[in-house]
């Protein structure tokens, strides 16, 4: 199995996009600091969620937020416009956690909305099928 975790700050809100299919799905991207002080580097990957996920992502996650992201990697190499070859790093993410304060992570609520204040953590349950990437959801799935 493979699996990342990685942290980084959000670099575009999340765009909500379609597959092949029709199924709707959200990508944003996510820079991750990797230098040090005296060489400062950022890499960015691609996230990409689906169903609850993408919903809670639509809904929250805004440019700047810092998040913890947990899923599963994949690689795409292309040769882009310069002819040069380009390889990419995306995240099919499975779960995600605000990392900021509690100030930035509950800022992003409607302050009528009733939340758990004390849970920041959004997570896609496990009995997922793959082939079709549909998602059994129990009311207690929800996070808010």
């Amino acid at each position: 199995m493979k699996k990342v975790i990685v942290t980084g700050n959000v670099g575009r809100d999340p765009e909500i996009r379609a597959d092949q299919s029709g199924g709707q799905f959200v990508t944003f991207s996510l820079g991750i600091s990797v230098g040090t002080k005296q060489n400062p580097k950022t890499d960015w990957v691609d996230v990409s969620c689906n169903g609850k996920l993408a919903e809670v992502a639509r809904n929250f996650v805004k440019k700047g937020s810092k998040l913890l992201v947990e899923g599963f990697p994949s690689v795409n190499a292309y040769i882009n416009r310069e002819n040069k070859a380009v390889g990419t790093l995306r995240i099919n993410a499975h779960n995600f956690e605000f990392i900021g304060s509690k100030q930035d992570s509950t800022d992003e609520y409607n302050q009528d909305q009733t939340h758990d204040n004390n849970s920041n953590v959004y997570n896609l349950p496990e009995s997922t099928n793959e082939s079709s990437g549909d998602v059994a959801l129990k009311s207690d799935d929800i996070p808010f």
